[in-house]
């Protein structure tokens, strides 16, 4: 009997925020291959503390053992973490296995426990990352990470290797137009998300003391703080993630995280040493080369690739994108451009569905 892949999926509020895009992106991608989607209600956060307790426990439970009535030996469930209801998904995997031949893959999009929350945005529940991102994605038989740097992050944790699959990028589907990328006559930056200081205050800190002054720095998000940005900022305004590739400007997209423009700092900049930050891939999708930081994980790919440069410090910026020749440049975005239509069409996403199945 031929193999049913399902992908597990609920129905998302759509906003001008990129929170969503990647789960929703492997979602689409799954469904224009041919996969069946498995709805399952979205989590009631603004319901109290013990309606949510309970909801996890007999909600969750009743969603998972519905789908474990539909599979048959051979199946495929495509599943993406977080979600929610971690321990009724590690008791309900483990029944499933014991009863149906069937295997279970996992993208991850995060690890709480290796981050450790992000300030005002994500909260850090110890305990429950923990459990989540060890016990939990273990008992999953292909575990789809972000890089090689996460891969040996998760060995030394006790994951088995031949479990593990890097994704090495993730894909990031638009319709916007994609422009010939060419370098202006003065330095100048992308940076799209979150622009709030106490998220990213690197942001307001990298002309601190004369540096990058003769840099311009475009901004698209929300969140931005217009009294404490420096004259050489440029708000373009919120977009919605699928259109936002068609307005961004300069020369490069900036990859970069943390509490400092000196280096990568505090638990969301020393996460850059193993995840693979979505906005690297709006930025290639865009055909817009990037600049990272040296030590962060996806600096492997950008410069295996030839899709952009790095940097030790934001102080760095300006000189090092005046150092780039017209000629280099153009390599760069010729090269970013080609990305941008594997990255466009879902092509990182379905290799490492078949690389796993492959492993299965």
């Amino acid at each position: 009997m031929p193999r049913t892949i399902y992908y597990i999926d609920f129905d998302r509020e759509k906003r001008n925020t990129a929170g969503a895009k990647a789960p929703d992106d492997i979602a689409e991608i799954c469904r224009r291959a041919g996969y069946t989607k498995y709805t399952v209600p979205a989590y009631p956060k603004d319901k109290n503390k013990i309606y949510r307790k309970l909801w996890l426990l007999f909600g969750c439970t009743r969603w998972w053992r519905k789908l474990g009535r539909l599979l048959q030996d051979g199946d495929i469930v495509i599943y993406q973490h977080p979600l929610y209801g971690h321990r009724v998904t590690g008791r309900m995997v483990e029944k499933i296995h014991k009863k149906t031949r069937c295997s279970f893959f996992v993208f991850i999009h995060d690890l709480e426990s290796l981050r450790g929350g992000v300030a005002g945005v994500v909260s850090a529940n110890a305990a429950t990352s923990q459990y989540s991102d060890n016990d939990m994605l273990m008992k999953f038989d292909a575990v789809i990470c972000h890089n090689k740097r996460m891969h040996a992050y998760l060995v030394s944790r006790g994951y088995e290797e031949n479990k593990l699959i890097d994704l090495e990028i993730f894909d990031y589907l638009t319709d916007a137009e994609l422009k010939k990328q060419e370098k202006g006559d003065a330095p100048s930056i992308a940076i799209a998300g979150n622009l709030a200081i106490g998220k990213c205050p690197y942001i307001y800190s990298m002309f601190d003391a004369g540096h990058n002054a003769g840099l311009t720095v475009n901004l698209y998000g929300i969140g931005f703080q217009e009294d404490k940005a420096s004259s050489n900022m440029i708000y373009h305004g919120s977009f919605k993630p699928e259109e936002l590739p068609g307005h961004l400007k300069g020369d490069f997209g900036l990859v970069w995280d943390g509490t400092s423009a000196e280096t990568c700092a505090g638990n969301t900049g020393e996460y850059l040493r193993y995840n693979n930050p979505h906005k690297t891939s709006l930025y290639l999708a865009s055909g817009m080369p990037v600049v990272c930081w040296s030590q962060a994980a996806i600096a492997d790919f950008v410069l295996e690739n030839g899709v952009g440069i790095t940097v030790d410090s934001l102080y760095q910026l300006e000189e090092r994108i005046k150092n780039v020749t017209a000629e280099e440049y153009k390599q760069l975005a010729d090269n970013a451009a080609k990305m941008a239509e594997k990255l466009r069409s879902g092509f990182y996403t379905l290799q490492a569905i078949e690389r796993s199945a492959e492993k299965d």
